[in-house]
């Protein structure tokens, strides 16, 4: 079964580019794989709570960041294979991840798990982005184990 269309949230983990290498498998030729990196707005305002940096520059150069590296990203998989497209978001990334999702009309969603709960109290109250995006979502959701924690 081919999609025409997959969103792939992104933290550009090894996990999360293998889940790439899943959509772009999983897409059709004429369809389209779009990556999705979501800078972590709560991050950007401790930053600024603490002194590091401003938010406006520190959103600046996480963003350029961000674009290049989905740019060299896209670029390691040749044609033919389907139309690949990034977008970077400022928010909650299980938040974005919904919306873009819903708002984009995508047929599939591939996400990188971790693999491991707890690893923090926040993950044990509330759970990861994966399993609060899993919940919420509407369409079908593909998630790309970690292949380490085996």
């Amino acid at each position: 079964m081919k999609v025409k269309d997959v969103l792939v949230p992104t933290d550009f983990s090894a996990n999360s580019l293998r889940a790439i290498d899943f959509a772009v498998a999983a897409a059709d030729r004429d369809g389209e794989v779009c990556l999705l990196h979501v800078i972590d707005s709560d991050f950007i305002n401790r930053l600024s709570d603490e002194g590091f940096s401003e938010a406006e520059p520190a959103t600046t150069r996480m963003r350029r960041r961000a674009e290049d590296r989905m740019r060299e990203i896209i670029q390691t998989y040749p044609e033919p294979r389907p139309r690949m497209e990034s977008m970077v978001v400022i928010g909650k990334p299980f938040t974005e991840i919904l919306r873009v999702a819903a708002d984009l009309d995508f047929e599939m969603l591939v996400m990188g798990i971790h693999g491991m709960r707890g690893e923090n109290i926040e993950d044990l109250l509330f759970g990861t982005t994966a399993e609060k995006v899993l919940r919420a979502v509407r369409i079908p959701v593909v998630c790309v184990p970690d292949i380490t924690l085996q």
